[in-house]
């Protein structure tokens, strides 16, 4: 089984969703009832943003988040860790089903 399939796998069971086979696709890769999920599953991630930036976000007590822009462009995007996310999601609540 390909690498990225099991990410795929891995990522909805962590938010309660399911993964939709490519024989049913037509854009999203994780079938969630609030969450939109298209995933990107790389060999390597871009060392200024999920080391040195990520290392920053990390310095404060609350949950890390980095948040990057584009020049000229209106759209905002946030990055978290997805253990995070989903314990915002369930109001705090760490869902232990959704562990690895």
């Amino acid at each position: 089984m390909s690498n990225w399939k099991n990410f795929e796998r891995r990522v909805a069971k962590k938010v309660g969703g399911k993964r939709i086979p490519i024989t049913g696709r037509k854009g999203l890769d994780i079938d969630h009832p609030t969450l939109d999920i298209e995933c990107k599953y790389r060999r390597k991630l871009p060392e200024w943003l999920f080391t040195k930036a990520w290392s920053q976000a990390n310095e404060g007590t609350g949950t890390p988040l980095i948040v990057v822009g584009e020049f000229d462009n209106p759209k905002i995007w946030c990055i978290i860790n997805l253990d995070d996310l989903v314990s915002i999601l369930n109001n705090g609540d760490k869902d232990e089903k959704y562990d690895d």
